[in-house]
């Protein structure tokens, strides 16, 4: 085991164990020393889910003294509001509670938004029988503080909003959207880290876990606008004029929106919640000095022009350019929100030049600096850790195609994909994958980046500010608009530009062609109502697995896992079974040798067909023509193979019935299997044979991917390419239905040939004839597999077959199966587990 895997290994033991130790844990964390706890209902939004939660408190002061709820924001929990409640305690009883979702209160939720949290501060003073207290709220906690004094205004004495949100406008980037695709980022990498890090639990209640990110993601910040213009109560605003993480506009706002508030500007930044509460005390007591003796304001006392003031729209352009460390903060926002969403992060930056938050040229830097070093990190990842990846993905030629067209185009590639929403991850991963030279590389980024940013945060900031007007005015059909312009967007993309160029042209039809012709389409299309018909049998048959008897001799009649070598052993007897030999041997050396001695006692010669001897619909059929190609293929397989020798002639496949109370069979479904071929000119490339052909135009990514070395050869005048090397639909054969042939001579030779292979009833022989007349008289057939049970009636991928008709003969090739199994079963035969069939089925599934 390699030193990478058993580190693997060792970190999923540590993890499941994490896991385990977290879920065994008590969900709430225990009270620290100070600390009593109270129950509540949990609540979504304002109504309850039946489930009774903890909070955890903190009290300072005397019972006596009037009360003070004590709200703290987010991140940080009950103690960093000590300071504050200690400067209060002399003349009040302070209440500090770690708000659910934080701290030591209960930790699982299922809202952990601000606004539910107002809800559970009416909770909080029911369950403690305070009939009305006076209210700070600091930061994240002025959201619950402001829902409280709206709603339940008999409840509040007196608001003070301390350093605290209020009006989405202000809020980061001023959009909902936008701030919150950021959030959600934020939730996926705390969430991503709490279920992939080994850390028993010390991640639950981190300051900055799942609490903090549920409780910004779960916040509308737009609610609170309507719930200001509610309050009742005298209202006190303290904030800081250097607030970087708030910014002072938000409280002159605030104070705009409460016609009774008064506000106190300190110099001071987001801290004096926290580290400076001592600033704050002046006013707060003041403030609430004038509460205790009536001299303080309501909103039934304020003046007309602070309440008329109060019903005036916000207007974008009063709010000044951020300055000094606030700005700062800003900047440094946009460059992290570039690596969760670039492009949303231009936008809101547009959006936020519009609505003076921020210069335009700031905003280009910021978004410059955001998208230069998140491409240049998914280059790195795709250098560090895409290489090992890609080798299983791609096959070298493929990746040698896309190392030199990324060298010849890269220019062109990076400035496309930057232009091309959904491109630039893959483009980048895979240009750091295939090592391409990074200072080149690290140009042609920073080329593309800085014609991409100014033009997509002007174009916000013109004209961005209209379009959220316009999606506002429309929000209730706003998602079928969005659907189709990513639909209309995709379409200009991905559809449009190829059809400027004859390749894209004949690309398309292929495409179109494979979409509007049954031969082509997905398995599901077809087998989705066959499983129904399946469903049904059973329900008639009284059992779920009777048609997995059909075939005793084989492994689940055929399902899957069948050997090759052992069906062809079986039936070797009847001298018609191409030779073979089995491989089990992963040594190339003494692979060719027993291929070599083969060839010398059987009288055959390269090249010859290798496969694996488990194997589906031509999976890792090989045609090799030497001995290098056998020590190739055996060493990159990873099980038995056989090596056989090439039949001549035309290769059918026949598919065979014969009932377990019948001494003759039947024959159910014959198709030709033909070859996909194309004809040198003498001037043009094999590519360019391939997109003019009108039949291989069809299989076109196939034929181009399967043909990769010799795209830009130029066949000979009359020379005929095969495209397909083997007889399989989906690998470029063309299927012809000949059921006509099946004759009374063939069903002899057929019923001869089984006739050694007891235990066989239903499957399908691919064979090989000289041609349709010696199959049609059963002469000459040599057969190189017998398919079992989930053989199809290949006649059924004819060009311009019907999928109806389609339907109809796999429902019929199933139904003899379900008919086989039942015979079988009445004479005692057992049928397998369901349990175990499902396992097998979605085994073949996908390996299909």
């Amino acid at each position: 085991m390699s030193g990478m895997r058993r580190g693997l290994w060792i970190w999923l033991v540590i993890l499941v164990a994490s896991n385990v130790w977290r879920f065994a844990a008590v969900q709430s964390p225990q009270l620290d020393d100070g600390q009593y706890a109270v129950e509540v209902a949990e609540l979504n939004g304002n109504s309850q889910t039946g489930r009774s939660i903890k909070i955890a408190i903190r009290a300072f002061g005397n019972a006596d003294n009037d009360p003070v709820l004590l709200l703290h924001g987010t991140p940080m929990p009950s103690p960093a509001m000590i300071r504050l409640a200690e400067l209060l305690d002399d003349h009040y009883y302070v209440l500090v509670p770690d708000l659910p979702g934080f701290g030591r209160s209960t930790l699982s939720l299922q809202d952990y938004s601000s606004i539910t949290h107002g809800h559970y501060a009416r909770e909080l003073l029911d369950a403690l029988a305070i009939p009305a207290a006076h209210v700070i709220g600091y930061s994240q906690g002025g959201a619950p503080a402001i829902v409280l004094a709206s709603e339940y205004p008999e409840r509040v004495t007196s608001l003070t909003l301390l350093a605290a949100i209020g009006v989405q406008e202000l809020e980061l980037f001023g959009n909902y959207t936008a701030n919150h695709a950021v959030y959600a980022g934020q939730l996926a990498l705390v969430t991503a880290a709490q279920w992939l890090l080994p850390h028993f639990g010390y991640l639950d209640d981190a300051i900055l876990g799942k609490g903090y990110a549920r409780n910004l993601t779960d916040t509308d910040q737009r609610v609170l606008r309507p719930m200001l213009r509610r309050i009742l109560s005298p209202t006190l605003i303290v904030h800081g004029t250097n607030d970087g993480l708030v910014p002072f506009e938000a409280a002159q706002e605030h104070h705009r929106l409460v016609p009774q508030s008064t506000l106190a500007p300190l110099d001071a930044g987001h801290e004096i919640g926290y580290g400076t509460p001592e600033l704050a005390m002046p006013a707060l007591n003041a403030f609430l000095a004038d509460v205790a003796t009536g001299r303080a304001a309501t909103r039934d006392t304020a003046s007309e022009s602070r309440r008329a003031a109060a019903d005036l729209p916000y207007r974008a352009t009063d709010r000044s350019p951020l300055t000094g460390g606030a700005l700062v903060v800003l900047l440094l926002a946009i460059v992290v929100a570039a690596y969760v969403s670039e492009d949303l992060t231009c936008i809101a930056s547009g959006l936020m030049v519009a609505q003076g938050i921020v210069s335009l040229p700031m905003a280009i830097g910021a978004c410059l600096v955001g998208l230069f070093t998140s491409d240049m990190a998914l280059f790195f990842v795709g250098r560090w850790f895409g290489a090992p990846a890609l080798k299983r993905m791609i096959s070298e030629p493929a990746k040698e195609r896309a190392t030199k067209w990324l060298q010849t185009r890269g220019p062109l590639v990076i400035i496309l994909s930057r232009f091309t929403p959904g491109t630039r991850l893959p483009t980048y991963l895979v240009a750091g994958a295939l090592k391409m030279p990074t200072l080149l590389f690290t140009a042609y980024f920073a080329i593309a980046t800085a014609i991409w940013t100014p033009i997509l945060v002007t174009l916000a900031a013109t004209y961005g500010a209209a379009a959220e007007r316009w999606f506002n005015n429309y929000a209730g059909a706003a998602i079928w608009f969005f659907l189709g312009g990513v639909v209309l967007l995709w379409f200009l993309i991905r559809v449009v530009p190829p059809l400027f160029t004859w390749r894209g042209r004949r690309l398309a039809l292929g495409s179109w062609r494979r979409m509007t012709r049954f031969e082509y389409w997905p398995r599901w299309a077809l087998y989705a109502p066959v499983i129904l018909f399946n469903i049904a049998l059973a329900i008639r048959y009284r059992s779920l697995t009777a048609f997995a008897l059909a075939n005793p001799a084989m492994p689940l009649s055929g399902v899957t896992g069948e050997s090759k070598s052992a069906i062809l052993s079986a039936l070797a007897p009847s001298g018609r079974v191409a030779p073979f030999i089995t491989i089990t041997t992963r040594s190339a050396t003494e692979a060719t040798e027993q291929v070599d001695q083969w060839l010398s006692e059987s009288g055959n010669r390269y090249p010859v067909v290798m496969k694996p001897d488990v194997g589906e619909r031509g999976r890792d059929v090989r045609i090799i023509h030497n001995a290098d190609e056998v020590a190739r293929y055996t060493t990159s397989a990873t099980d038995t193979v056989i090596a056989q020798a090439m039949a001549g002639g035309d290769e059918f496949g026949v598919l065979y019935r014969r009932y377990p109370n019948r001494s003759e069979g039947d024959i159910t479904s014959i198709a030709h299997k033909g070859n996909t071929l194309v004809t040198g000119n003498g001037h043009s490339s094999l590519e360019t044979l391939i997109l003019e052909d009108d039949r291989a135009v069809n299989m076109a990514p196939y034929f181009l991917e399967a043909h990769a070395a010799e795209l830009n050869e130029v066949p000979a005048s009359g020379q005929k390419i095969r495209l397909n090397h083997i007889g399989t639909h989906s690998r470029g054969s063309i299927f012809t239905d000949e059921c006509a042939l099946a004759s009374e001579a063939l069903r002899q030779t057929l019923d001869q040939i089984t006739s050694h292979f007891e235990g066989f009833h239903l499957g399908r022989f691919d064979l090989f004839a000289p041609d349709r007349s010696a199959l049609h008289d059963g002469h000459s057939l040599m057969i190189v597999e017998l398919n079992g049970l989930t053989s199809e009636p290949a006649h059924i991928y004819q060009p311009g077959g019907s999928l109806f008709a389609g339907i109809r003969a796999v429902c019929r090739h199933w139904h003899d199966a379900w008919i086989i199994g039942d015979q079988l079963r009445k004479r005692g035969a057992r049928p397998p587990g369901a349990l175990r069939m499902v396992r097998e089925l979605r085994a073949l599934w996908r390996s299909r």
